[in-house]
């Protein structure tokens, strides 16, 4: 009797340890725990994605969501970099409009996938191929990063017609950058 006594000691001891090792515990089925995690599990490219197209309303064009291939094709980012992608673009290729948003795998990825962002922005902005509404547009273009994330937003749609047609160049430019510093905030909010 005492050592079954003293082995539900030891089992409680145990457990009561246990638990205090984990984040959170919470029964289960006969005595079984599971853990629960203090944090949640970083969302996913199209959680942060919502959470921008939210932030800019009416004023958000891209309306074509690119698979994988195309994600390759468009921004040289394979696949087995990322842990989860999101990128969106307007059908209407008149528009430039782009939500683009990687999850990375690691930070070797990360690097990888950042660097190739940069390169597309880069080629964006020394195209003189464009459409001349968008040559600011695509100098407003913003790549940024937050932890395993890699974003490049080219977004806001329609800004002011009384800064489009009386504004400086670097007024125009100055106002898509603050337009995309909208997508950082949606993103910077939904990663709290």
């Amino acid at each position: 009797m005492k050592n079954k006594k003293a082995a539900a000691i030891l089992l409680t001891a145990a457990v009561g340890m246990g638990a205090l090792a984990l984040p959170a515990a919470v029964p289960k089925e006969a005595g079984v725990f599971t853990a629960v995690t203090a944090y949640a599990a970083a969302p996913s490219a199209s959680k942060l994605a919502s959470a921008v197209k939210k932030a800019y309303g009416d004023n958000y064009w891209p309306d074509y969501k690119l698979d994988k291939d195309e994600i390759k094709s468009k921004y040289g980012v394979d696949a087995s970099l990322y842990a989860s992608a999101y990128a969106q673009v307007p059908m209407i290729s008149a528009h430039v409009d782009q939500l683009v948003i990687f999850k990375a795998k690691n930070s070797s990825s990360k690097k990888k996938i950042l660097s190739a962002v940069k390169k597309y922005q880069k080629d964006l902005k020394e195209d003189t191929m464009q459409y001349p509404m968008n040559l600011l547009k695509i100098q407003g273009s913003k790549v940024y990063t937050n932890g395993k994330y890699v974003c490049f937003f080219m977004l806001g749609g329609d800004i002011s017609k009384n800064i489009e047609e009386n504004g400086s160049e670097a007024e125009i430019i100055k106002a898509y950058q603050k337009l995309n510093q909208k997508a950082v905030n949606a993103v910077k909010n939904a990663l709290k």
